[in-house]
């Protein structure tokens, strides 16, 4: 973050701009700032399609900054939410990948599922949603059977650690999160965002997101732009906000 000229309050700089996080007086949260990256990046996206009106839509009221009209011809927005869990960010990506969008969201408790079905059909868009009761590392094969391959996905959320609520001993696991991951970074369209919300303070919480770490510091530069947000001085439940933009082609 840059200084203000009064210290008032933290602004975004540059990098935060990158990712379409424009936030407000003081320090954000980092779930705004994820919603206000992948709102971005969807409304991007959209503003492209062909019929489709510009979007300017971010968290918390903030705008995206998105102008132009669609007067282009790309296809509708793909977006996947890795973890489904309660349905909210499975909710909010649907609600922003337009009419002929989709969202692929993935949970391997039935439970979660569930919730999140009920979510959709409370609101009438469960229709832009498929869900997949399986662990989101199988989310190429899950993809691939349901349409064109290889697809182009414009945003991916991901929240790493227990369902709040369930069974706090089921949790996602560094193997299958570096294997998600490492299916989903290839299928990314340019300008796509990854948003990986690490919650650490759980036993192989830590170790997930140092791993989490040391792979997305070897992202090519210019392909990848990675951006960490965390609270350092947090004294529980200790979580961190990792943000990956797929670059347009080198730089």
């Amino acid at each position: 973050m840059t200084r203000s000229a009064s210290d008032a309050g933290a602004q975004p700089g540059p990098f935060m701009e990158l990712f379409g996080c424009s936030g407000g007086a003081g320090v954000p949260a980092l779930r705004d700032l994820s919603q206000q990256a992948v709102a971005h990046a969807l409304a991007r996206a959209l503003a492209h399609v062909p019929g489709h009106a510009p979007v300017s839509t971010a968290a918390g009221g903030a705008s995206c900054g998105v102008t132009g009209d669609a007067t282009g011809d790309a296809p509708w927005p793909l977006a996947v939410d890795g973890t489904a869990g309660n349905g909210h960010d499975t909710l909010f990506l649907a609600r922003l990948v337009g009419v002929r969008g989709l969202v692929h969201a993935f949970d391997v408790q039935p439970r979660a599922l569930a919730r999140t079905a009920e979510r959709l059909a409370a609101v009438g868009l469960e229709e832009r949603v498929a869900l997949h009761g399986r662990g989101h590392e199988e989310l190429a094969a899950a993809l691939a059977s349901r349409g064109i391959w290889p697809p182009h996905i414009t945003a991916a959320m991901f929240n790493l650690g227990f369902l709040p609520g369930s069974d706090r001993s089921v949790t996602t696991r560094t193997e299958t999160t570096l294997a998600a991951l490492e299916a989903l970074l290839p299928l990314m369209a340019p300008g796509g965002v990854v948003s990986l919300h690490v919650y650490a303070g759980h036993p192989g919480g830590g170790d997930e997101a140092a791993a989490l770490d040391r792979r997305l510091a070897e992202l090519d530069w210019n392909l990848w732009r990675v951006a960490r947000y965390e609270f350092a001085n947090k004294p529980r439940n200790p979580e961190r906000l990792l943000l990956v933009l797929r670059l347009p082609g080198p730089v």
